[in-house]
């Protein structure tokens, strides 16, 4: 069983890939769906998906109690039914997922000295992202050995993302993203109207919606597509020439696999979780400081500058990085606490 927050388009891949491949009955509870972000939900064998609403914490505990369930994760440790159902001490093996990112933050240090004292003992192990959640595992009480990383993982499967691409006469600027402050929004954008007026065949492509929508600025090269599936995008990362997350707070940022995926150059903040993995600077793409904006376009220049074999070699890299983590991967996490 999962017991989840609001749920995303690859976390619904990784559970279908997952029934596929096992026999077990599988669980979802999830909190309501964004309505800003309308996840189309799929049915899929094997798997039950059940709005928190609807979902009976007393019936779960006696059903834990019983030994029906393996193993159950759990992200979303501020859920107070959530904590309820682990404190329950049933026979699952149980797993705290989350993806905030270690810091000398005080809500962080304190936030990790709570749940060492108040949850950890509820639990066998955590699954994070990356490192730097790694980090805050060690600081809540598990033990390296406890720890698994890959909680986040893209289905690349099927992204147009060839390495032969042709460099179109547009120079296609690609963003995924809700459109909040922690995002760069509207500021990113805004800064780069200089460049769009001195590079007329630039294009800029912005997927996503968000409170902030009204204050994205209006431009001939720039082009607002709301929110789309991920199937959807799918065909789209092959068509652009590098993909921005100008993120002030990203914990991790799955669209980051999934442009390396599409074979993108990627402009990234040292914010972003998955810029460790997916980004070497100078090789695939650059990794910038917070709210530098002017590092952006700078690099956004450079890349449009550069040969078409120096970014023919620039996509293959991102490729090859899209490889380190995959869904195969993730199914075998999970088995491996289902044992």
């Amino acid at each position: 069983m999962f017991l989840f927050r609001e749920l995303a388009g690859y976390f619904v891949n990784c559970v279908e890939a997952l029934a596929a491949s096992e026999t077990a009955n599988i669980e979802v509870v999830y909190w309501p769906v964004n309505a800003q972000a309308p996840l189309a939900m799929k049915s899929i064998a094997g798997v039950k998906w059940i709005a928190k609403e609807d979902w009976r914490l007393s019936e779960a505990i006696e059903k834990d109690h019983a030994g029906e369930y393996s193993c159950v994760i759990v992200s979303g440790w501020g859920d107070l039914d959530y904590n309820a159902f682990v404190k329950a001490r049933g026979q699952s093996k149980k797993v705290l997922a989350f993806d905030t990112q270690w810091s000398n933050a005080l809500r962080v240090m304190l936030g990790s000295q709570w749940i060492r004292w108040t949850l950890r003992k509820f639990y066998d192990g955590a699954w994070v992202p990356g490192a730097r959640q790694a980090k805050l595992a060690v600081a809540m009480g598990f033990n390296k050995s406890e720890i698994d990383l890959g909680f986040y993982v893209a289905d690349v499967r099927g992204i147009g993302g060839e390495s032969s691409r042709k460099v179109n006469q547009e120079f296609k600027i690609g963003f995924v993203s809700r459109f909040v402050k922690e995002k760069g929004f509207p500021d990113v954008i805004n800064q780069m109207i200089s460049l769009l007026d001195t590079h007329k065949n630039w294009q800029v492509h912005l997927f996503g919606t968000g409170p902030l929508q009204d204050q994205m600025p209006k431009h001939s090269q720039i082009f607002y597509h709301g929110f789309s599936q991920p199937e959807t995008l799918k065909k789209v990362w092959g068509e652009w020439d590098v993909f921005v997350l100008a993120s002030s707070y990203e914990p991790w940022g799955v669209v980051v696999h999934e442009a390396v995926g599409g074979g993108l150059p990627i402009i990234a903040t040292q914010a972003v979780g998955a810029a460790d993995v997916f980004v070497e600077s100078g090789l695939n793409g650059w990794i910038v400081p917070i709210g530098d904006y002017q590092s952006i376009n700078q690099s956004i220049l450079k890349l449009s500058q550069m040969t078409t074999e120096e970014r023919k070699r620039m996509r293959l890299i991102s490729i090859e990085k899209s490889k380190l983590l995959n869904i195969e991967q993730w199914c075998g996490t999970v088995k491996k606490w289902m044992i």
